[in-house]
Protein backbone atom coordinates (compact mmCIF):
# COMPACT_ATOMS: atom_id res chain seq x y z
CA UNK A 1 0.00 0.00 0.00
CA UNK A 2 2.77 2.27 1.01
CA UNK A 3 4.62 2.46 -2.17
CA UNK A 4 1.25 3.45 -4.38
CA UNK A 5 1.21 6.24 -1.81
CA UNK A 6 4.33 7.59 -2.82
CA UNK A 7 4.64 10.37 -5.67
CA UNK A 8 5.53 8.82 -8.78
CA UNK A 9 8.19 10.49 -9.49
CA UNK A 10 9.82 9.43 -6.19
CA UNK A 11 9.32 5.94 -6.52
CA UNK A 12 12.51 5.63 -7.94
CA UNK A 13 13.98 8.35 -6.58
CA UNK A 14 18.36 8.20 -6.37
CA UNK A 15 19.01 10.21 -3.45
CA UNK A 16 22.37 11.76 -3.52
CA UNK A 17 25.46 9.25 -2.48
CA UNK A 18 27.87 10.91 0.50
CA UNK A 19 31.45 10.34 -0.43
CA UNK A 20 31.29 7.84 3.13
CA UNK A 21 28.21 6.58 2.10
CA UNK A 22 30.21 4.62 -1.35
CA UNK A 23 32.40 2.52 1.17
CA UNK A 24 29.99 0.92 3.74
CA UNK A 25 32.81 -0.99 5.84
CA UNK A 26 34.94 1.75 6.99
CA UNK A 27 31.87 2.80 8.34
CA UNK A 28 31.25 0.42 11.30
CA UNK A 29 30.74 2.30 14.42
CA UNK A 30 30.87 5.25 13.19
CA UNK A 31 30.56 8.41 14.98
CA UNK A 32 31.33 6.90 17.82
CA UNK A 33 35.14 5.10 17.25
CA UNK A 34 35.70 7.47 13.88
CA UNK A 35 37.82 3.78 12.40
CA UNK A 36 39.67 4.51 9.03
CA UNK A 37 41.64 7.24 7.19
CA UNK A 38 39.01 9.22 5.66
CA UNK A 39 40.41 11.03 2.38
CA UNK A 40 36.68 10.94 0.21
CA UNK A 41 35.11 13.60 1.79
CA UNK A 42 37.43 17.25 1.41
CA UNK A 43 37.54 17.67 5.11
CA UNK A 44 39.91 19.66 7.31
CA UNK A 45 42.32 16.39 8.32
CA UNK A 46 44.11 18.40 10.81
CA UNK A 47 41.66 18.93 13.24
CA UNK A 48 38.82 21.45 14.05
CA UNK A 49 39.49 25.25 15.54
CA UNK A 50 37.22 24.40 18.33
CA UNK A 51 37.46 21.68 20.75
CA UNK A 52 34.69 19.95 23.61
CA UNK A 53 34.28 17.08 25.69
CA UNK A 54 30.71 15.95 23.70
CA UNK A 55 32.58 15.13 20.45
CA UNK A 56 36.38 15.55 19.67
CA UNK A 57 35.67 15.42 15.59
CA UNK A 58 33.80 18.08 14.25
CA UNK A 59 36.23 18.15 11.57
CA UNK A 60 34.34 15.51 9.87
CA UNK A 61 30.62 15.09 8.62
CA UNK A 62 28.26 13.40 10.97
CA UNK A 63 27.06 10.00 10.06
CA UNK A 64 24.50 10.68 7.35
CA UNK A 65 22.44 7.76 8.73
CA UNK A 66 22.47 9.09 12.15
CA UNK A 67 22.84 5.45 13.05
CA UNK A 68 24.34 5.93 16.88
CA UNK A 69 21.15 7.84 18.20
CA UNK A 70 18.62 6.02 15.55
CA UNK A 71 20.17 2.72 17.98
CA UNK A 72 19.82 4.45 21.17
CA UNK A 73 16.18 5.91 20.57
CA UNK A 74 15.15 2.26 19.47
CA UNK A 75 16.25 0.51 22.34
CA UNK A 76 14.91 3.35 24.57
CA UNK A 77 11.58 3.08 22.60
CA UNK A 78 11.45 -0.62 22.28
CA UNK A 79 11.32 -0.94 18.81
CA UNK A 80 13.80 -1.48 15.88
CA UNK A 81 16.32 1.41 14.77
CA UNK A 82 14.61 0.44 11.48
CA UNK A 83 11.39 2.24 12.18
CA UNK A 84 13.02 5.50 13.14
CA UNK A 85 13.79 8.43 11.45
CA UNK A 86 15.82 11.11 12.70
CA UNK A 87 15.74 14.72 11.77
CA UNK A 88 16.23 18.72 11.94
CA UNK A 89 13.55 18.93 14.66
CA UNK A 90 9.78 17.24 13.82
CA UNK A 91 9.52 19.93 11.61
CA UNK A 92 11.91 18.17 8.97
CA UNK A 93 9.57 15.13 9.11
CA UNK A 94 6.98 17.38 8.21
CA UNK A 95 8.17 19.20 5.65
CA UNK A 96 9.53 15.53 3.82
CA UNK A 97 6.13 13.77 4.21
CA UNK A 98 4.29 15.76 2.40
CA UNK A 99 6.98 16.24 -0.01
CA UNK A 100 7.16 12.67 -0.82
CA UNK A 101 3.52 12.13 -0.76
CA UNK A 102 1.54 14.35 -1.83
CA UNK A 103 1.43 14.99 -5.90
CA UNK A 104 0.13 18.19 -7.67
CA UNK A 105 -3.62 18.42 -6.82
CA UNK A 106 -3.57 16.50 -3.88
CA UNK A 107 -4.45 17.38 -0.25
CA UNK A 108 -3.30 17.26 3.42
CA UNK A 109 -5.90 17.45 5.79
CA UNK A 110 -5.54 19.66 9.32
CA UNK A 111 -7.40 19.08 12.16
CA UNK A 112 -7.92 22.38 13.79
CA UNK A 113 -7.42 24.72 15.71
CA UNK A 114 -3.84 23.51 15.59
CA UNK A 115 0.23 23.66 15.18
CA UNK A 116 0.54 25.96 12.01
CA UNK A 117 3.72 24.11 10.31
CA UNK A 118 1.44 21.68 8.64
CA UNK A 119 -0.12 24.49 6.97
CA UNK A 120 3.29 26.00 6.30
CA UNK A 121 4.99 23.50 5.14
CA UNK A 122 1.84 22.36 2.66
CA UNK A 123 2.03 25.97 1.35
CA UNK A 124 5.81 25.98 0.57
CA UNK A 125 5.43 22.61 -1.24
CA UNK A 126 2.16 24.23 -3.16
CA UNK A 127 -0.28 21.49 -1.69
CA UNK A 128 -3.83 22.16 -0.57
CA UNK A 129 -5.00 22.28 2.53
CA UNK A 130 -8.30 20.94 3.76
CA UNK A 131 -9.25 22.38 7.27
CA UNK A 132 -11.33 20.35 9.67
CA UNK A 133 -12.71 22.06 12.55
CA UNK A 134 -12.55 20.42 16.32
CA UNK A 135 -16.20 21.00 18.10
CA UNK A 136 -16.80 23.86 20.08
CA UNK A 137 -15.27 22.14 23.13
CA UNK A 138 -12.13 21.15 20.85
CA UNK A 139 -12.75 17.65 20.76
CA UNK A 140 -12.79 15.94 17.53
CA UNK A 141 -16.03 14.18 15.40
CA UNK A 142 -14.47 11.48 14.06
CA UNK A 143 -17.10 10.38 11.84
CA UNK A 144 -17.24 13.37 10.24
CA UNK A 145 -13.88 13.48 9.89
CA UNK A 146 -14.17 10.63 8.00
CA UNK A 147 -16.69 11.65 6.26
CA UNK A 148 -14.67 14.85 4.68
CA UNK A 149 -11.78 12.71 3.13
CA UNK A 150 -11.67 12.83 -0.06
CA UNK A 151 -9.78 10.97 -2.93
CA UNK A 152 -7.64 13.95 -3.28
CA UNK A 153 -6.09 13.17 0.43
CA UNK A 154 -3.32 12.19 1.15
CA UNK A 155 -1.76 12.99 4.69
CA UNK A 156 -4.25 13.68 7.56
CA UNK A 157 -2.47 15.67 10.16
CA UNK A 158 -3.29 15.06 14.29
CA UNK A 159 -1.73 16.57 16.71
CA UNK A 160 -2.06 15.22 20.30
CA UNK A 161 -1.75 16.66 22.76
CA UNK A 162 -2.78 18.82 20.82
CA UNK A 163 -1.08 22.34 20.47
CA UNK A 164 -2.51 24.92 21.60
CA UNK A 165 -5.84 23.27 23.33
CA UNK A 166 -4.32 20.44 25.16
CA UNK A 167 -6.32 18.02 24.47
CA UNK A 168 -5.35 14.56 23.62
CA UNK A 169 -7.06 11.91 21.12
CA UNK A 170 -7.75 8.52 22.12
CA UNK A 171 -5.79 5.83 20.43
CA UNK A 172 -9.07 4.30 19.49
CA UNK A 173 -9.90 7.07 17.59
CA UNK A 174 -6.71 6.91 15.94
CA UNK A 175 -6.68 3.11 15.26
CA UNK A 176 -10.48 3.68 13.32
CA UNK A 177 -8.83 6.74 11.48
CA UNK A 178 -6.18 4.47 9.96
CA UNK A 179 -8.68 1.38 9.26
CA UNK A 180 -10.83 3.99 7.18
CA UNK A 181 -8.16 6.33 5.33
CA UNK A 182 -6.03 5.18 2.23
CA UNK A 183 -3.81 7.38 3.10
CA UNK A 184 -1.30 7.94 5.58
CA UNK A 185 -2.31 9.45 9.69
CA UNK A 186 0.33 11.52 10.93
CA UNK A 187 0.05 11.67 15.03
CA UNK A 188 2.58 15.23 16.11
CA UNK A 189 3.14 13.84 19.81
CA UNK A 190 5.35 16.42 20.91
CA UNK A 191 3.89 17.13 23.64
CA UNK A 192 2.89 13.27 24.34
CA UNK A 193 5.85 13.06 27.89
CA UNK A 194 2.86 15.29 29.79
CA UNK A 195 -0.40 13.34 29.18
CA UNK A 196 -1.51 11.09 31.40
CA UNK A 197 -1.86 8.82 28.02
CA UNK A 198 1.01 6.72 26.71
CA UNK A 199 2.41 6.89 23.44
CA UNK A 200 1.19 5.73 20.12
CA UNK A 201 4.99 4.75 19.09
CA UNK A 202 4.29 0.81 19.63
CA UNK A 203 1.84 1.04 16.87
CA UNK A 204 3.41 2.95 14.25
CA UNK A 205 5.60 -0.19 13.62
CA UNK A 206 1.83 -2.54 13.55
CA UNK A 207 -0.39 0.17 11.26
CA UNK A 208 0.85 0.33 7.67
CA UNK A 209 -0.16 4.13 7.73
CA UNK A 210 0.06 5.34 10.73
CA UNK A 211 3.26 7.88 11.32
CA UNK A 212 4.27 9.29 14.93
CA UNK A 213 6.45 12.74 15.50
CA UNK A 214 7.82 12.89 18.54
CA UNK A 215 11.04 15.69 19.53
CA UNK A 216 13.19 16.21 22.19
CA UNK A 217 12.03 20.24 21.93
CA UNK A 218 9.88 19.98 25.06
CA UNK A 219 9.58 17.75 27.56
CA UNK A 220 13.53 17.04 27.33
CA UNK A 221 14.07 20.44 27.88
CA UNK A 222 16.29 20.54 24.06
CA UNK A 223 15.09 23.05 22.19
CA UNK A 224 17.97 24.60 21.24
CA UNK A 225 19.67 21.33 19.59
CA UNK A 226 16.60 20.65 17.07
CA UNK A 227 16.41 17.49 17.14
CA UNK A 228 13.00 15.32 16.32
CA UNK A 229 12.00 11.83 15.29
CA UNK A 230 9.26 10.43 13.58
CA UNK A 231 8.23 6.37 14.37
CA UNK A 232 6.85 4.27 11.41
CA UNK A 233 6.79 1.28 8.83
CA UNK A 234 10.37 0.65 7.64
CA UNK A 235 9.11 1.05 4.12
CA UNK A 236 8.10 4.64 4.92
CA UNK A 237 11.91 5.31 6.90
CA UNK A 238 13.06 3.93 4.09
CA UNK A 239 11.81 6.96 1.48
CA UNK A 240 12.25 9.94 4.10
CA UNK A 241 16.01 8.90 4.87
CA UNK A 242 16.61 8.88 0.41
CA UNK A 243 14.80 12.18 0.16
CA UNK A 244 16.37 14.05 3.30
CA UNK A 245 19.35 16.24 3.00
CA UNK A 246 22.50 14.13 3.22
CA UNK A 247 23.95 15.48 6.23
CA UNK A 248 20.45 16.89 8.16
CA UNK A 249 21.86 16.15 11.94
CA UNK A 250 24.82 17.53 13.13
CA UNK A 251 27.14 15.83 15.39
CA UNK A 252 26.57 17.64 18.29
CA UNK A 253 22.99 17.54 18.65
CA UNK A 254 22.97 13.77 17.81
CA UNK A 255 25.06 13.23 20.85
CA UNK A 256 23.53 15.70 23.32
CA UNK A 257 20.06 13.95 21.78
CA UNK A 258 21.43 10.25 23.11
CA UNK A 259 22.98 11.76 26.26
CA UNK A 260 19.35 12.93 26.85
CA UNK A 261 17.92 9.96 26.74
CA UNK A 262 20.56 8.46 29.91
CA UNK A 263 18.54 10.64 31.69
CA UNK A 264 15.01 10.16 31.93
CA UNK A 265 14.42 10.02 35.34
CA UNK A 266 15.44 13.48 35.65
CA UNK A 267 13.11 14.13 32.50
CA UNK A 268 10.29 13.13 34.86
CA UNK A 269 11.31 14.78 37.69
CA UNK A 270 11.22 18.06 35.40
CA UNK A 271 7.81 16.60 34.18
CA UNK A 272 6.40 15.88 37.68
CA UNK A 273 7.36 20.09 38.59
CA UNK A 274 5.84 21.60 35.25
CA UNK A 275 2.88 19.63 36.04
CA UNK A 276 2.49 20.80 39.51
CA UNK A 277 2.84 24.27 38.51
CA UNK A 278 0.58 23.45 35.53
CA UNK A 279 -1.98 22.64 38.18
CA UNK A 280 -1.55 25.84 40.30
CA UNK A 281 -1.21 28.86 37.42
CA UNK A 282 -4.52 27.03 36.09
CA UNK A 283 -6.15 28.16 39.48
CA UNK A 284 -4.61 31.24 39.31
CA UNK A 285 -5.85 31.94 35.66
CA UNK A 286 -9.38 31.03 36.68
CA UNK A 287 -9.05 33.23 40.21
CA UNK A 288 -8.51 35.89 37.95
CA UNK A 289 -11.72 35.41 35.51
CA UNK A 290 -10.25 33.61 33.25
CA UNK A 291 -11.74 30.45 31.42
CA UNK A 292 -8.97 27.93 31.57
CA UNK A 293 -9.12 24.62 28.93
CA UNK A 294 -7.98 21.04 30.23
CA UNK A 295 -4.24 20.69 29.29
CA UNK A 296 -2.25 17.24 28.75
CA UNK A 297 0.78 19.74 27.66
CA UNK A 298 2.96 22.11 29.18
CA UNK A 299 0.74 24.99 28.34
CA UNK A 300 -2.71 26.57 29.24
CA UNK A 301 -5.03 27.74 26.80
CA UNK A 302 -7.16 30.54 28.32
CA UNK A 303 -10.13 32.81 27.26
CA UNK A 304 -11.39 36.34 28.26
CA UNK A 305 -12.86 38.85 26.83
CA UNK A 306 -10.21 41.32 24.90
CA UNK A 307 -7.60 39.04 26.04
CA UNK A 308 -5.31 39.94 23.10
CA UNK A 309 -5.41 43.58 24.26
CA UNK A 310 -4.21 41.92 27.72
CA UNK A 311 -1.43 39.73 26.13
CA UNK A 312 0.10 43.01 24.45
CA UNK A 313 -0.13 44.58 27.43
CA UNK A 314 1.55 41.99 29.35
CA UNK A 315 4.36 42.21 26.74
CA UNK A 316 4.49 46.19 26.91
CA UNK A 317 4.84 46.73 30.05
CA UNK A 318 5.99 44.06 32.07
CA UNK A 319 7.80 41.94 29.07
CA UNK A 320 5.81 39.06 29.59
CA UNK A 321 5.12 37.21 26.46
CA UNK A 322 2.58 34.80 25.90
CA UNK A 323 0.70 33.96 22.50
CA UNK A 324 -2.04 35.47 21.03
CA UNK A 325 -4.49 32.89 19.23
CA UNK A 326 -7.30 35.37 18.91
CA UNK A 327 -7.00 35.11 15.06
CA UNK A 328 -7.58 31.52 14.57
CA UNK A 329 -10.48 29.12 14.06
CA UNK A 330 -12.70 28.42 17.59
CA UNK A 331 -9.97 30.60 19.38
CA UNK A 332 -11.59 33.60 20.14
CA UNK A 333 -10.59 35.96 22.79
CA UNK A 334 -8.07 33.00 23.34
CA UNK A 335 -4.28 33.18 24.49
CA UNK A 336 -1.61 30.63 25.07
CA UNK A 337 0.58 30.72 28.05
CA UNK A 338 3.37 28.17 28.40
CA UNK A 339 3.83 26.88 32.08
CA UNK A 340 7.28 28.52 33.21
CA UNK A 341 9.03 28.67 36.88
CA UNK A 342 7.33 29.37 40.19
CA UNK A 343 8.89 32.54 40.01
CA UNK A 344 7.83 33.32 36.28
CA UNK A 345 4.04 31.98 37.07
CA UNK A 346 4.07 34.62 40.36
CA UNK A 347 5.15 37.25 38.01
CA UNK A 348 3.02 36.42 35.31
CA UNK A 349 0.07 36.44 38.10
CA UNK A 350 1.06 39.61 39.18
CA UNK A 351 1.03 41.30 36.03
CA UNK A 352 -2.52 40.11 34.84
CA UNK A 353 -3.42 41.16 38.21
CA UNK A 354 -2.65 44.78 37.72
CA UNK A 355 -4.08 44.93 34.25
CA UNK A 356 -7.26 43.70 35.19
Amino acid sequence: MITSLIRSNLRNFKPYRTARSLYPAPLKGYGASQKGVFLDANENSIGSVIKTSIDANLNRYPDPNNLDLRKALGKFLGISEKNIFVGNGSDEAIDLLIRLLVEAGEEIMVVEPTYGMYRVAANLAGVKVKSFLMEKDFSVDFGKLIENISKKTKIIFVCSPNNPTGGVIEKTNIARLCKNFKGIVVVDEAYIEFASAGSLVSKAAELENLVVLRTFSKAWGLAGIRVGYAVAKEIVIEYLNKIKVPYNLNRISAKFAIKALNQYAKMIKFKEAILRQRDKLAGDLADLGFEVFPSEANFLLVRKPQASKLAEKLGKDFGVIVRNFDDRPLLKDCVRISVGTPGENNLLIKALSKII
